[in-house]
């Protein structure tokens, strides 16, 4: 029996800054029947909070791709940030490339060198950030996550550049065509779906996954039950128990109908 629904956020639940009504009636309607919610977002802990409180949820908060959980009062339940010696060999390859490079020290934001890509990131995540033009001004203490903004064709051959260089010392993905993250190896939203089995005593079987994009894989391979969107890519779908007819977000009411009949049967 599902009993928890981990969800990611922008292009899943999360349209143009807003939950569409099909999102809020499908959330009140699992709630009615005692299922709970949890959001899962690569985005920083404070920014997802703001989210959160609309949808009127108390479970943990799942942030960065799984590098950070925290609860109701944004308490940190669960760290596990990246090195400075590693993380700064992965910033003088970005920097090389002219990423905008945001960095996140203890959900502090730091932006290197803003560009077109991402100059507008604080205010789509309703986040303060510092900005900064010199390497020296940044910390030297481990971050979160690195992010790395820049044009879909250079997000992607530095992807497959890092991946090769760090093999399986980092995790890095993408969470849309320019956005490039890197966070700790042994990062995942699927990783963090078990930590959270554990602290709310639900059985990873009873939990579903459900998200739209690559950096949902593991969320979605690792849940109790796997789900996504007719439109998500392929490589989603090739390990979801089960996609939606309709694309998102109208193929949220048929995630919510799915789970009210996995439960019934």
């Amino acid at each position: 029996m599902i009993k928890l629904l981990v969800t990611d956020l922008d292009g899943t639940i999360l349209f143009n800054d807003s939950f569409p009504q099909i999102v809020r009636e499908g959330i009140e309607r699992l709630s009615s029947y005692g299922i709970k919610v949890c959001i899962a977002s690569g985005r920083m802990l404070s920014s997802i909070y703001n989210y959160y409180r609309i949808l009127g949820l108390d479970t943990p908060i799942i942030a960065y791709n799984g590098a950070m959980i925290g609860d109701k009062n944004l308490n940190i339940l669960y760290h596990k940030p990246i090195e400075f010696s590693v993380w700064f060999k992965v910033f003088r390859i970005l920097y090389k490339k002219d990423f905008q490079i945001n960095l996140y020290f203890n959900d502090n934001l730091y932006i290197f060198r803003k560009n077109v890509y991402g100059d507008r990131y604080p205010l789509q995540n309703k986040v303060q950030a510092k900005f900064v033009d010199d390497p020296d001004e940044i910390p030297g203490l481990p971050t979160t996550k690195v992010l790395g903004i820049g044009p879909p064709e250079i997000v992607e051959e530095t992807r497959i550049e890092l991946k090769k260089i760090f093999d399986s010392n980092l995790y890095i993905t993408t969470s849309s065509p320019t956005y490039l993250e890197i966070m700790d190896s042994g990062v995942s939203k699927g990783r963090a779906l078990m930590f959270l089995s554990q602290m709310l005593k639900i059985p990873v079987t009873d939990i579903a996954g459900l998200g739209d994009s690559f950096n949902d894989l593991e969320l979605i391979r690792d849940a109790g039950i796997g789900i996504t969107f007719k439109n998500s890519p392929q490589e989603l779908k090739d390990v979801a128990d089960y996609v939606t007819e309709s694309n998102s977000p109208e193929g949220f009411r048929e995630v919510v109908e799915f789970i009210l009949w996995k439960n019934r049967y």
